[in-house]
């Protein structure tokens, strides 16, 4: 069926906004960015996780602080930084968790 598909295709999927609450230039990622300026992103301020765990970083090529995102919405920066003390007001590169 398509749903099976789907499910073995979407093992990872992130959709990115460049402003808070889901607003503004978004685009969606099956796999990993390591750089978000490349796609015509300033910065990512919003996240909708659909499937598969992520890590978000601070900067391009996967440096600076990192954020795990897990299935769900990431609304604003709060969402991700959560209380770690660490504001991080948007995200730069972003890549799947794979496990083993």
């Amino acid at each position: 069926t398509s749903s099976e598909a789907m499910d073995t295709l979407g093992q990872y999927k992130i959709t990115v906004w460049e402003e808070e609450n889901f607003q503004g230039k978004r685009c969606e990622f099956l796999m990993e960015c390591p750089s978000i300026m490349e796609r015509g992103f300033r910065k990512i301020r919003s996240i909708k996780v659909e499937s598969g765990p992520w890590v978000g970083f601070e900067y391009p090529e996967y440096q600076g602080q990192q954020f795990i995102l897990e299935k769900g919405d990431y609304p604003r920066w709060e969402a991700w930084s959560g209380n770690s003390g660490y504001r991080t007001e948007h995200l730069l590169s972003f890549r799947p968790i794979k496990c083993a």
